[in-house]
């Protein structure tokens, strides 16, 4: 599946980071679709954890994020999860959800309007780019069922406002939900984290690829057997202050802490922080 000269841009949050349920960066949805295409250039320099879609806003209209979105074939994005789930109690001692239908309500309806403005942006600085919005699984399989059906909804509304937006700005949506279920406990082993582990990330990863490259072979369970090792988010954030140091002035723009791989790198499986 490689594609001659493609440069690939993964934007938005820790999902696209590939932030493991151990508040680590490893080898994430984004990460397995570059080995699977085998891009000229990869970058998921514009996935910061825990980011908003307003601050991934931000990031795009970045200097850095317009270079790397102007100079992109293919585009994925993640964002919409930090605007919600915050707002979400999880208990997982209890095995509980809670959350006020009131705020999670005016939430969405914040996402709704600042994804139109996120996808307006990445059109504008790159009306060329093919563009995928990655959709959201439910993330807490841990609880009991009685709390899951409530909180399903809230995730339920949140691809649909993503699906529509990217429908009407002319991007694909690629659903991931029905690969998890409710129930994905291998998917997502950390009772208090809704992060997934690696085979959580190769089910996104290979829910993009069946949109992308409808009846081509997905990317087989053995490549988990052969991943690099995951860097704490602290060892990232050291590298990232020891660059800033050398590359930039202090006035200048702060540095983006992850960035992606060459094509050389990808081929060999391994990530560059």
């Amino acid at each position: 599946m490689y594609a001659s000269g493609l440069h690939y841009t993964a934007i938005g949050d820790s999902l696209a980071a590939g932030q493991t349920p151990n508040r680590e960066i490893g080898t994430g949805y984004a990460d397995m679709i570059a080995m699977a295409i085998q891009p000229e250039v990869y970058s998921k320099e514009l996935a910061v954890p825990g980011y908003t879609v307003d601050q991934v806003i931000k990031q795009v209209e970045s200097d850095a994020g317009k270079r790397v979105i102007r100079s992109a074939d293919l585009i994925t994005i993640s964002a919409g999860a930090n605007d919600l789930l915050p707002l979400i109690q999880n208990d997982p001692s209890r095995g509980i959800l809670t959350f006020n239908a009131i705020t999670t309500a005016f939430a969405l309806n914040g996402i709704r309007e600042d994804y139109a403005v996120l996808l307006d942006k990445v059109e504008e600085l790159n009306p060329d780019a093919n563009v995928y919005v990655m959709g959201y699984y439910f993330p807490y399989p841990h609880v009991f069922d009685q709390h899951k059906p409530a909180v399903l909804e809230q995730l339920n509304m949140l691809n649909s406002i993503i699906k529509q937006e990217a429908g009407s700005a002319g991007a694909v949506f690629v659903p991931v939900a029905d690969r998890f279920g409710t129930d994905a406990v291998d998917y997502l082993p950390n009772p208090g984290d809704v992060h997934p582990g690696p085979a959580g990330y190769l089910e996104m990863a290979n829910a993009f690829l069946d949109v992308y490259a409808t009846g081509s072979p997905e990317i087989p369970k053995s490549v988990l057997d052969q991943l690099p090792e995951p860097v704490t988010l602290a060892e990232l954030r050291e590298a990232a202050a020891t660059k800033q140091e050398v590359q930039l002035e202090p006035a200048e723009e702060e540095v983006v802490v992850i960035e992606g791989c060459t094509k050389e790198e990808i081929t060999e499986g391994r990530l560059k922080s």
